[in-house]
């Protein structure tokens, strides 16, 4: 597989041409090409958090954790002073960084759900979903923030898959066929789950007209994709 500073270049330089490409068809100003580029580079590195301590999974749980934090102690916020406010973002952090992050290393394999093209699927449609109704973003900038993701999520996959090619002996190594995948099969009854999810997140997304009419500039027949898109 790619070491984690592969992964970080090439996940860096595939966004930042997306980026520049989004922004010179005006469908980003400056900032917001920037904020993808970012989220496409964050995203090269998030089938690895299956790899248990790996370094982006401790990034992501801790970043889970003080967001998590926040989030709760400004829910409390009326009920608590600023020290005991303190207090539960710390423990929600530390909850989140540790135990939770501990219980998820042990659930999880390597190379299992997170490095398959469902699961890339299925966190694009979330990252579409969650920028359409959290932060607010049209149709249009919401399927970019769920393209970027995409986009990353599929830079690290492809460049383990090419790590698995050893070119100067000519020969493939063990692990090759495993990070590029559509689906777990050894992992069965998670990737019927994930079937399920990408199908009910599909029926949650913002309206699919923007991606359509992006995918039809591209020279992708959309006709049958459009027939067929759930809505909820």
């Amino acid at each position: 597989m790619a070491d984690f500073r592969t992964h970080l270049t090439g996940g860096a330089v595939i966004a930042a041409v997306a980026a520049f490409a989004s922004y010179s068809e005006g469908l980003s100003d400056a900032v917001q090409t920037q904020a993808l580029f970012v989220l496409g580079t964050a995203a090269s590195l998030l089938p690895d958090i299956d790899a248990d301590d790996s370094k982006p999974l401790r990034g992501v749980f801790d970043m889970a954790g003080l967001v998590a934090g926040f989030m709760a102690a400004f829910a409390l916020a009326e009920h608590f002073a600023v020290l005991e406010l303190v207090g539960i973002w710390a423990a929600t952090w530390l909850f989140v960084s540790w135990p939770l992050r501990l219980a998820f290393a042990r659930l999880t394999v390597h190379r299992g759900l997170w490095h398959t093209l469902l699961m890339a699927l299925v966190l694009a449609l979330a990252a579409a979903i969650v920028a359409d109704l959290l932060l607010g973003l049209d149709a249009t900038r919401a399927w970019l923030v769920a393209g970027f993701v995409l986009l990353g999520y599929v830079t690290h996959l492809v460049l383990d898959e090419v790590a698995s090619v050893d070119l100067m002996g000519r020969r493939l190594k063990r692990s090759f066929g495993t990070a590029l995948k559509p689906l777990s099969l050894r992992a069965w009854p998670g990737s019927l789950m994930l079937m399920g999810l990408a199908v009910v997140l599909a029926g949650l997304a913002p309206d699919p007209q923007p991606l359509l009419a992006l995918l039809g500039r591209a020279g992708v027949q959309t006709g049958l994709l459009a027939a067929h898109w759930p809505r909820w």
